[in-house]
């Protein structure tokens, strides 16, 4: 219990690392205050310049291998058995997509996290994060709607990974786990970019004159 909670903690520390928000201090502005207000790659991109964009998203990819990767590091240090040791890594994860949604270096606030999501599956279960990736992309090209693309993807989300993890050769328990453990990863962005939809939903209409 003692590893697992500090998995969470590093991976946390280290997801909440607010590249976006740095990114933007280069060019003498507040994220938050830029575009749509997220504090992610994307956005950067749109408003800051691609290549800052492009650089933020490494970043972010970055945080969630390496807190994945530390994670499992920590597992062989103090010889977890197998089940643990991947519990191990995924609360790693967790803690790096929860620290990214709600940095503490930023007043708890945070980006969507999709790129992190990634980050975190390269070390781990990598053809889940891949299979990801094309889900997302190949419906964002179908749809032209990128909101959309990525809530659904999201929802998708833990089965493709399950899935994926299954053809790879993975016994059904291994399988299993990674659906339960992406899962809360999965909901943590999903309410991210359902939530500016809820708060406009919630804000009274002006009466017409």
């Amino acid at each position: 219990m003692l590893t697992l909670a500090a998995a969470l903690a590093i991976g946390y520390l280290l997801g909440a690392l607010p590249s976006a928000a740095l990114a933007a201090r280069l060019r003498g502005r507040r994220i938050f205050e830029v575009g749509s207000g997220n504090m992610g790659a994307m956005n950067t991109a749109r408003n800051l310049g691609w290549g800052l964009g492009v650089a933020v998203f490494a970043a972010d990819v970055a945080k969630g291998a390496l807190a994945t990767a530390a994670g499992m590091a920590m597992a062989r240090t103090v010889a977890l058995e197998p089940g643990a040791a991947l519990a191990t890594a995924l609360a790693a994860g967790l803690g790096a997509v929860v620290g990214h949604a709600w940095s503490v270096f930023v007043g708890f606030k945070g980006g969507k996290a999709l790129a992190t999501i990634f980050g975190a599956s390269l070390p781990l279960y990598p053809f889940g994060g891949l299979a990801g990736l094309v889900l997302i992309v190949s419906l964002t090209l179908l749809t032209r709607r990128a909101t959309a693309a990525a809530i659904a993807t999201l929802v998708l989300y833990p089965l493709v990974v399950a899935l994926a993890a299954l053809r790879g050769g993975a016994d059904t328990d291994t399988a299993f786990a990674l659906f339960t453990g992406t899962a809360p990863l999965a909901a943590i962005a999903t309410f991210k970019y359902l939530r500016p939809v809820i708060a406009s939903a919630r804000t009274p209409r002006a009466p017409p004159r």
